[in-house]
């Protein structure tokens, strides 16, 4: 999904690849969650939908977002765990992962800014 956004492009494509890929591979989105604006607050504006959704904004330099889709072996129902208040478990049983990136909208494409010395670089679409 990274490698697929830069300026001019609709937050939409996020979520539209993700499902894509989730999809072949057999898996769910959870569709519960989703990543976030980083600016003055934490979570705010504009809220990343990891599946394919109709949020029509354009990306513009200097947007800072997170993606963080969960996806699932299974239905991607899920809960909270009252036990701690915290942790998420699907309805089904089935097993789950999470990840997340923070990016930055450039000129030129897309920066990561979680980018590790291991992680390859987005510079371009």
């Amino acid at each position: 999904a990274i490698r697929s956004i830069g300026p001019g492009v609709c937050l939409t494509k996020i979520g539209e690849v993700i499902e894509d890929v989730a999809t072949a591979e057999g898996f769910e989105s959870v569709q519960t969650y989703c990543g976030h604006g980083i600016g003055r607050g934490f979570h705010m504006l504009p809220f990343v939908q990891h599946f394919r959704n109709d949020s029509k904004l354009r990306l513009v330099e200097g947007m800072t977002f997170t993606i963080e889709p969960m996806l699932t072996e299974g239905r991607q129902d899920t809960y909270v765990s009252q036990e701690d208040n915290w942790t998420v478990i699907t309805k089904d049983g089935s097993r789950a992962a999470q990840y997340e990136h923070m990016v930055l909208i450039t000129k030129d494409g897309v920066e990561v800014l979680t980018d590790s010395a291991t992680s390859p670089e987005f510079k371009n679409r």
